[in-house]
């Protein structure tokens, strides 16, 4: 397999992921936070659409919207348990092996970890909706 091409701009988009790889950021979200720095939003498209093909990041279609939202994969992906997602801030957290053994122990059924997102409300957005 040929080696991915790296531009300064491919290294800084994948740096940002790889700083925030815990997660999910639209392009418009991926330009705002790289700042000055950002190259044009056609450049980022291109170079996070080769990122996904390349394996380095995935695509979600972030709860309620249309919208693509990318997370960084590979080593640092979390495709290996379940997560919790909090709708009002997009806390992601992570379920233990335990927590996911339990469920499937209890209910019978097979999780398709690359698959799975629980969505809800954190204890700190859950305090502020009182």
């Amino acid at each position: 397999m040929k080696a991915p091409y790296n531009t300064k701009q491919r290294s800084a988009v994948l740096s940002f992921f790889e700083d925030n790889a815990e997660g999910q950021f639209t392009i418009d979200e991926l330009i705002e936070h790289l700042g000055e720095t950002a190259p044009g939003k056609s450049t980022v498209y291109r170079l996070v659409k080769k990122l996904e093909e390349d394996g380095e990041l995935r695509r979600f279609t972030r709860e309620g919207t249309t919208k693509a939202v990318y997370q960084l994969a590979g080593a640092n992906c979390c495709s290996e348990h379940l997560h919790i997602k909090c709708v009002d801030c997009g806390l992601l957290i992570h379920l233990d092996h335990e927590a996911q053994d339990e469920l499937t122990k209890s209910t019978g059924f097979v999780i398709d970890d690359s698959l799975s997102m629980l969505y809800g409300v954190c204890a700190d957005c859950a305090r502020r909706r009182r």
